[in-house]
């Protein structure tokens, strides 16, 4: 017959409350008495359970207990061999263990024997074993009620009980699958216990995002041979995860641009997918394709309106714009139609006196001709090296709640500031002026020095 490990987990928590504080104490000593016996204090600790689910790394076939044995009397010239056997429990099957000989030395009168147990044929199912010293070796029997040994063994996966709040947010549902593919990713059968701190009673935040990090990154990082079955939340951008370049993205990195974690985020949010199973799903099928391919257009114009919403942030922190390319940065491509917003300092909405500027440059704003400037300095500056912001040099000036000309160097002339201003307007308005009539955009004519 089999029990369950709830049974057994019962049974220990019954045994102990009873027991725990029984001694088994010995009801006799002998100088001269030539015997052994477990060298444990309380009744409790003679029931011992195995479960092979904290033991995954590796994926050990056997795993090694120890149990503490004790000679009485005095020490003997020779060596001496200690029976250690077996014998079935009544109502369990019995549990595959074997014991090497246990040799005592002249020197020694105490040492923990190994028991080796084989991995349960059967997973939630309870085996058992009695380990006793039956006295037929060199070393008799000592104590009376210490020479037996109950070993339940079994193989059986529960949620850790820190599995909630944090811990489920960034790691998600718990699942047997999800606990062995973590503890191999970490080589620590117990990695849940990094992920909380008993002393304060709280979650570790970090410990649990950086877990996610890496679990991702392992489980994408080459496109797998069977169905991805562990779910781990792609996280939010808002929560800064450190992703690393999943497998699919070079095959489609004309569509959606250089890879960065954030954009990443954002990409399988557009795509429907919210974790690392659907996301190796969808990247597996042929319609998951496709429907990558009717996407790219649209995921890209959404990278760069986040983008310009970024610079528009960026301006408004004082950031100048040589450290906005490392910050987010989208490749513009001249034959998209994007959807576009009013730069920080053509809108000027603290008053700084740079809108006047603009304007003097450009005239009014018109989402159109914003895009025919975007498009116009792309291809002056090149692809590769265009920032969109460098059309307006300002840096905002915080402490004194002013602007200043920012001195980064930007074009094929290498140009800063009130320079950079000029030369972008010239080479727009060249550009607006070889346009047929009808087309062409609202830019006033200024006399450049």
């Amino acid at each position: 017959m089999k029990k369950s490990i709830h049974y057994i987990a019962w049974l220990f928590c019954a045994a102990f409350a009873f027991t725990a504080c029984e001694k088994i104490e010995p009801d006799y000593f002998d100088k001269d008495a030539n015997g052994a016996y477990f060298d444990y204090q309380y009744a409790a600790d003679f029931e011992k359970l195995l479960n092979f689910s904290e033991h995954i790394v590796g994926d050990p076939d056997t795993v090694t207990v120890t149990l503490n044995v004790k000679l009485l009397g005095y020490l003997m010239e020779d060596e001496r061999t200690l029976s250690v056997k077996t014998k079935e429990i009544e109502g369990y099957e019995p549990a595959d263990v074997f014991i090497d000989e246990v040799v005592f030395s002249n020197k020694e009168y105490e040492k923990e024997i190994e028991i080796k147990v084989k991995r349960p044929e059967l997973e939630d199912s309870l085996y058992a074993i009695c380990i006793y010293l039956d006295g037929s070796g060199d070393i008799g029997t000592g104590i009376k009620g210490k020479t037996e040994v109950n070993l339940y063994v079994t193989e059986s996966y529960e949620a850790p009980s820190v599995w909630y709040s944090h811990v489920e947010t960034y790691l998600g549902a718990w699942s047997k699958e999800k606990h062995i593919f973590l503890a191999n990713h970490t080589g620590n059968d117990h990695f849940y216990q990094n992920l909380y701190d008993e002393e304060s009673g709280l979650h570790l935040f970090d410990s649990i995002l950086a877990l996610n990090v890496s679990a991702v990154n392992a489980l994408l990082a080459e496109s797998p041979v069977e169905p991805v079955v562990v779910d781990l939340p792609i996280l939010k951008e808002t929560d800064y995860p450190n992703y690393a370049v999943p497998y699919f993205w070079a095959d489609y990195e004309q569509y959606i641009g250089v890879f960065r974690a954030n954009k990443f985020c954002r990409f399988i949010t557009m795509m429907g997918g919210s974790g690392t199973k659907d996301v190796a799903a969808l990247f597996a099928s042929e319609a998951g394709m496709m429907k990558l391919q009717a996407e790219a257009n649209n995921f890209h114009k959404d990278d760069v309106f986040y983008m310009l919403n970024e610079y528009y942030n960026n301006a408004l922190m004082g950031y100048p714009i040589s450290e906005f390319r490392n910050l987010f940065w989208v490749e513009l491509r001249n034959n998209v139609n994007y959807n576009v917003r009013i730069p920080f300092w053509w809108e000027d909405p603290n008053n700084l006196g740079t809108a006047d500027i603009v304007k003097g440059y450009f005239g009014e704003y018109d989402s159109e001709k914003y895009q025919f400037m975007l498009k116009t300095m792309m291809k002056d500056d090149g692809a590769d090296n265009f920032i969109a912001e460098s059309m307006f040099p300002f840096v905002y000036d915080l402490e004194n709640a002013t602007f200043t000309w920012d001195t980064s160097l930007f074009g094929q002339q290498q140009l800063a500031g009130e320079a950079r201003l000029k030369e972008c307007y010239r080479i727009i308005k060249a550009a607006n002026d070889n346009r047929p009539k009808p087309m062409r955009f609202d830019i006033p004519e200024v006399a450049l020095d």
